[in-house]
């Protein structure tokens, strides 16, 4: 089960009992925002007449808000302010104009002056700021929308809507938007160059064998656009390799019928980034597997008509409605039940059904399974002990040669915002299931208790930073006749990058692009020839590596110098030995 979250922002529109067709609208609004997140919104609207005879006398404005302060309404002649009605959630400020103005292209200009305190928010490290959303319709409509933002908000990482210009002043930041085409884009944005998380998993697990047996938990693994340090992992796994979708394995060996409770305690940095860099094979992920059902009829007739991943994305859209009620008790259907009951979807739905159809149109798709913020509590699971997580896919953009990540479960519940074009830093990934729909399974599935709350996931204010500690090496022992072999260990709580491994005595070289916290990996030792290696200089290794713009010198015995050596006094002796003879049967035969 899986929770996708809304985005709770005001939705502002004005109403008009005027006719539909009888004015034209431009829309002017700037919206200051200041340093503690308040909105100064000022409104100029022009209402522009189509007819000789008709001519606006009134107008009615709702705010989908009943905090809004401070509401100022005037014409040329001044205040136009019948009333002002707060109820429902919603303000609705009735306005009669002193100018009548008669005549076929006459203008009508007011304005609308108002407060809405906290309209931009603070999210951890980001600001998210959501408009209000214009939905009058009287004609033909212009929107003209300029926001000015402080610079403490940090630079503009997000924009559900692309702004015509975005301009740094001296002391604030002026984006602008305009429309002409009727439609009052929906403008979601967020400001700030990441988000930061502090997690806490516990994860459960028991032998029930009468033999040791090895168990893999899922640790959030790092990507380009999620860096993971860890404070603690207690107790330390065996080791932690990463699999073909980039999760992160951590082993555990147990005894016979041992349990054992596993604690991990990180932070996640979310950068605004949605490349992914990865080189895949397309065919897999493009399979058919369970909840992704490639192969039925239905949905290959569906795909049939959709050609791009944003097609398939529109498509899941406007097909899916979101499930509000049991969520935390609901099950996973897949892409073929979400057709057929498309009213009760969860993230999960919207998820399975992207990923088919896109698999079905040869496009490598895949899911992500994690954490996603939102402080909508009306879609919060209500049985705080469980753990709910988030859902979204992943389609493989073979220009950009990465992985994109899109959300249509917040495009439905956010009435259309854009989440294909651009995702923002609140997507916390803990597991990938490309190779397979269900495994690796994520934190929070390792339980003994289906009522224990084993995620905790919360804001960080600063940024976690550990000294690193040098990586070591040591020669794997290994059969006398078997390539010889290192073993780089890396004891940080944090991955490393880029490890570039120099032997100069053997002319090897060789690269790790990703070596996780607390793993080990054995490299195998090959290079020079036979006779080069066992040269006295060659006795000892001279291993130099090379990471995070460091550089770090080992020197250690060459595990198979002697064994080369014993190698090469038996060839000699051999030889000798043969010459021996052949020198014998000479002499005889002489």
């Amino acid at each position: 089960m899986f929770l996708s979250f809304l985005l709770a922002f005001f939705f502002v529109f004005n109403h008009s009992i005027l006719a539909n067709a009888d004015f034209d609208v431009n829309q002017k609004t700037q919206y200051q925002i200041n340093i503690k997140g308040d909105a100064q919104v000022n409104q100029e609207i022009e209402l522009i007449n189509n007819l000789s005879q008709v001519f606006p006398k009134e107008y009615q404005a709702i705010i989908s808000s009943d905090n809004i302060q401070n509401i100022i309404a005037t014409d040329s002649q001044g205040s136009i302010i019948q009333n002002i009605e707060q109820q429902d959630n919603q303000t609705i400020i009735n306005l009669k104009f002193n100018d009548q103005n008669v005549g076929k292209n006459q203008k009508t200009i007011f304005k609308i002056n108002y407060l809405i305190p906290n309209l931009a928010q603070k999210k951890g490290n980001i600001w998210e700021l959501a408009l209000p959303e214009n939905k009058n319709n009287l004609g033909r409509q212009s929107f003209n929308t300029t926001i000015f933002i402080p610079p403490s908000f940090g630079s503009l990482s997000f924009s559900s809507t692309p702004p015509k210009t975005v301009i740094s002043l001296n002391n604030q930041t002026e984006i602008y938007f305009n429309s002409n085409d009727n439609k009052n884009p929906k403008i979601f944005l967020i400001f700030g160059n990441y988000q930061l998380f502090d997690f806490k998993f516990k994860y459960f697990l028991e032998n029930t064998d009468n033999k040791n047996n090895s168990f893999t938990i899922t640790l959030p693994p790092e990507t380009d656009s999620q860096k993971i340090t860890y404070r603690s992992i207690e107790p330390n796994p065996e080791n932690i390799n990463i699999d073909p979708d980039g999760n992160y394995l951590a082993t555990y060996n147990l005894d016979p019928f041992q349990k054992l409770n596993i604690n991990v305690d990180g932070q996640a940095k979310i950068i605004h980034s949605n490349l992914n860099k990865t080189n895949i094979n397309p065919k897999d992920y493009l399979k058919s597997d369970l909840y992704w059902e490639t192969n039925d009829s239905n949905l290959v007739t569906i795909a049939s008509k959709l050609n791009t991943p944003k097609d398939i994305y529109q498509y899941v859209v406007d097909t899916l409605s979101y499930k509000q009620q049991n969520i935390d008790t609901s099950t996973r259907q897949g892409a073929l039940n979400s057709i057929l009951d498309p009213i009760n979807s969860l993230c999960t739905e919207f998820t399975d059904l992207f990923i088919t159809l896109a698999r079905i149109k040869g496009i490598p798709a895949r899911e992500v399974q994690g954490f996603a913020y939102s402080n909508n509590i009306k879609i919060k699971p209500i049985n705080i002990n469980t753990d709910v997580l988030h859902a979204w896919p992943q389609y493989y953009d073979h220009q950009k040669q990465a992985w994109i990540s899109i959300d249509p479960t917040w495009g439905k519940t956010t009435n259309g915002i854009d989440f294909f074009s651009d995702l923002d830093q609140n997507h916390f990934a803990f597991v990938f299931h490309g190779l397979n729909s269900v495994n690796p399974p994520p934190a929070g599935a390792y339980k003994n208790n289906q009522n224990v709350k084993t995620i905790n996931v919360e804001f960080a204010q600063n940024e976690l930073k550990l000294d690193q500690v040098p990586l070591t090496i040591i020669h794997v022992k290994n059969n006398f006749y078997q390539t010889a072999k290192i073993k780089i260990h890396n004891p940080n709580y944090s991955k490393i990058s880029q490890l570039k491994i120099i032997i100069k005595n053997l002319n090897f070289e060789t690269i790790i692009d990703h070596l996780p916290p607390l793993s080990s990996v054995d490299i195998p030792i090959q290079g020079k020839s036979f006779l080069s290696s066992i040269l006295p200089i060659n006795y000892k290794l001279n291993i130099k590596l090379e990471y995070n713009n460091d550089t770090v010198n080992f020197q250690i015995n060459d595990p198979t110098y002697w064994f080369k050596i014993i190698i090469l006094i038996a060839f000699i002796a051999t030889v000798i030995g043969f010459g021996g003879i052949i020198r014998n049967k000479l002499k005889k035969q002489k």
